[in-house]
């Protein structure tokens, strides 16, 4: 059975929010929610949600989690209602400061972090196997000028202006 325009138009956007979230890396159920969210009037539950994606409650609930913690969506408080009920952020600018950067500059001191552990733990080893040392050490190295040049992006006053 076909469905009627505005669902298949509805639907194809929550899809788009799932394969734009997967591209950035997060889970697709992220930008479903989102989507379903930033679409909608009113605020929804996790049951309501649940329901138009056709997912676990558990799974809504992780994701609608995360999606708060990333800035994405805020609990709003229904009268007379005991449920979480969320809305989207709509302010696009806000969603990137206060979350999509925030949480890239995390992963990115991180993997700094473990480049370092990784020299340290290749110095050691470089007496007893010095060829393959060199070749990890040649691809480690690779790996932190791409995260310094990500971190030097970020850092750009051009992307600091937008996020701001």
């Amino acid at each position: 059975m076909a469905r009627e325009p505005l669902q298949a138009a509805k639907h194809e956007m929550i899809e788009a929010g799932g394969r734009t979230a997967e591209s950035f890396g997060l889970n697709r159920l992220l930008g479903q929610i989102y989507m379903l969210l930033y679409m909608s009037h009113e605020s929804k539950c996790l049951d309501q949600l649940v329901e138009a994606l056709g997912v676990s409650k558990a799974s809504v609930s992780i994701a609608s989690r995360q999606l708060e913690s990333l800035g994405g969506v805020r609990k709003i408080w229904v009268k007379g209602d005991r449920r979480d009920f969320y809305e989207a952020e709509t302010d696009f600018r806000r969603l990137v400061q206060n979350g999509l950067m925030r949480e890239l500059q995390k992963k990115l001191q991180s993997a700094e972090v473990q480049i370092d552990l990784c020299r340290d733990l290749l110095e050691d080893a470089a007496p007893s196997h010095p060829e393959e040392s060199t070749f990890l050490m040649e691809r480690l190295e690779e790996a932190a000028r791409y995260r310094n040049r990500i971190d030097g992006l970020l850092q750009n006053p051009l992307v600091q202006r937008l996020s701001r």
